[in-house]
């Protein structure tokens, strides 16, 4: 955390066999890290405010919660979608480019998010949204009929929200959300 100059992850760190935390914040340099690291314990993964930082690490399969934002990702690699273990799922500030499967939780904040994929749909184990700061969102796609609780909090743009039929939603919160179902 505050590594300012470095820009490379060493990777004599892919030998940490036991490692089951890291995290990577505020490394404004940072630009690489290695794509094939063995760190088969890891567990919690969090990437924030690493500007430079363009690729997403294929670094474990058994990685349950991961926490990135405020990154120049351009793409996030394929292998995230083997991450069958993933849980909780926070992207701050970056984009949502792949559905996860086993995704039970997800933390959606930042200013310069318009719009929430449509995929989010397709994610069968969602049971926990939350969506806050994002003052330029105006709608949200079709929610998965699994999902228990939502919170969309600060959107001020908000306007519409789309629940399927079979919704079983117990929980419902707008704060700050000015514009909804004035339509």
């Amino acid at each position: 955390t505050g590594c300012w100059s470095l820009v490379e992850i060493p990777s004599s760190v892919g030998n940490l066999h036991k490692l089951e935390e890291l995290e990577m914040n505020l490394c404004l340099q940072l630009q690489v890290v290695p794509t094939h690291f063995n760190l088969a314990s890891l567990k919690s993964l969090r990437m924030l405010g690493c500007w430079r930082l363009r690729q997403f690490p294929g670094i474990s399969t058994n990685i349950t919660s991961l926490v990135t934002g405020d990154t120049m990702l351009e793409e996030m690699l394929e292998s995230i979608r083997l991450w069958s273990r993933l849980e909780t799922l926070s992207i701050y500030g970056s984009v949502i480019t792949h559905s996860f499967w086993a995704v039970t939780s997800i933390e959606r904040m930042g200013t310069d998010i318009e719009r929430i994929p449509d995929c989010i749909k397709d994610l069968p184990a969602l049971n926990s949204l939350y969506i806050g700061g994002c003052p330029k969102l105006v709608s949200l796609p079709e929610l998965p009929s699994s999902l228990k609780r939502l919170t969309v909090e600060t959107c001020e743009s908000l306007k519409t929200v789309s629940f399927s039929i079979d919704s079983t939603i117990v929980g419902i919160n707008f704060p700050n959300c000015f514009n909804l179902g004035e339509e």
